[in-house]
């Protein structure tokens, strides 16, 4: 029987590879991003629709890499709250291991006023240790006033494929088999059924392949296959948190909920057909 991950690995077969030294060149250090969750069952066609124009990122002979995340927190869980308020300007900590490579990188990535991002990052040699080092410590001073108040609080996981289209200096990576935990305990699935695509540009275009692709699925149902605010780290402390509301992002996380049901009620009768 052809299961997705099959038609997923006969679809990525298609895309020419490209390495981490090649995609240097469209880092996307400060960027524009465009989020979306599609079901599973899409990511064939997806790849398919990237071939013309697309490469694929390829390390140590991997396609499919496992991310491993360890997430920061101020008091009072400030990051979280500023995101849960709709804040223009937000931050988030964390650090993050690429088991294709073994690398760990310590991150600090903001959102600014007008979509813009900025990710600012040091490779560490401390792993994913929850408690700084000197080396980290000195990079956390350039961009927080008191780095010495972080506390672990989610760790989370997920398999990520990037795409690259050199033409138009974009990237794509989609993200799926989500899972995470508060910190110290059992990781649990999130987001069963779905995917989640970033589409990141250095300035905004919508006009990709990628994203024409996507305003032109008839089986768009909800949030699945629309812009979408949806953030991994905050999905899976409303997950994982049950003192916590959801505030503004509240409705958008109930969707999430709704579009993983559909997802794997469709992926049940894909699998039935």
């Amino acid at each position: 029987m052809n299961t997705l991950t099959d038609s997923i690995a006969a679809a990525v077969a298609q895309l020419p590879v490209t390495s981490l030294e090649d995609v240097a060149s469209v880092q996307l250090m400060r960027r524009f991003d465009t989020k979306y969750v599609v079901p599973d069952s899409w990511l064939p066609e997806l790849v398919m629709k990237m071939a013309p124009e697309a490469h694929l990122l390829e390390i140590n002979g991997t396609l499919e890499c496992c991310y491993d995340n360890l997430y920061f927190e101020l008091p009072g869980d400030q990051f979280l709250q500023d995101h849960l308020r709709g804040k223009a300007r937000r931050m988030k900590v964390r650090k993050r291991r690429y088991d294709s490579n073994g690398k760990v990188f310590l991150e600090v990535k903001e959102r600014l006023p007008g979509g813009r991002t900025i990710k600012n990052r040091i490779q560490t040699s401390n792993g994913l240790n929850p408690e700084f080092n000197a080396e980290e410590m000195a990079f956390l001073q350039g961009h927080l006033k008191d780095p010495t108040a972080l506390t672990p609080r989610l760790t989370g996981a997920f398999m990520r494929t990037t795409m690259v289209d050199f033409k138009r200096r974009e990237r794509v990576t989609v993200d799926r088999q989500l899972s995470a935990a508060l910190f110290g305990a059992q990781a649990a699935p999130m987001l069963q059924g779905l995917a989640v695509i970033e589409v990141k540009q250095p300035r905004p275009d919508r006009y990709s392949p990628i994203q024409l692709w996507l305003r032109s699925r008839k089986e768009r149902k909800g949030l699945i296959g629309r812009k979408t605010r949806v953030s991994k780290y905050t999905t899976a402390r409303l997950s994982h948190d049950g003192n916590l509301t959801g505030r503004t992002y509240l409705a958008t996380y109930r969707r999430l909920q709704e579009a993983s049901s559909w997802a794997e009620d469709l992926q049940a009768r894909t699998a039935h057909d």
